[in-house]
């Protein structure tokens, strides 16, 4: 059986995506909020990119939620995805050589829509 796996800043971006849409705020108003373009601002709520705290923390302010709400959202979609046998792992590193990856490799997680469909379909069951 193959073990589905996620990264991090997958579940953080369709955390505030998903806060995002709830408030009815189009991706690139979000974007010009934390001065990023919005394909960029699009890489972070696929989980193709990494949010820092600080923009983690600029983006809950731009969806006028608390910084709370978002770690409180995000440790439930973890303790979620987890409970129903879906791996979270931190983003591979760029800086790693191909004989020092350890298969977390990005073309082996769950990203972007699926892991969406995924988190919706576990939020549903609540």
């Amino acid at each position: 059986m193959t073990t589905l796996r996620t990264t991090y800043s997958a579940v953080l971006g369709v955390v505030l995506a998903n806060k995002r849409r709830l408030k009815k705020i189009e991706q690139k108003d979000t974007a010009n909020r934390l001065g990023l373009t919005q394909p960029s601002y699009s890489r972070l709520e696929t989980g193709a990119s990494t949010f820092s705290v600080d923009q983690m923390y600029m983006a809950a302010s731009a969806l006028g939620v608390t910084g709370k709400e978002i770690t409180d959202s995000f440790n439930n979609y973890v303790a979620n995805l987890r409970a129903n046998g879906t791996e979270v792992v931190p983003m591979p590193s760029k800086r790693r050589s191909g004989a020092e990856k350890d298969g977390t490799e990005v073309g082996a997680l769950v990203l972007g829509a699926a892991l969406g469909a995924l988190i919706m379909g576990l939020a549903g069951k609540k």
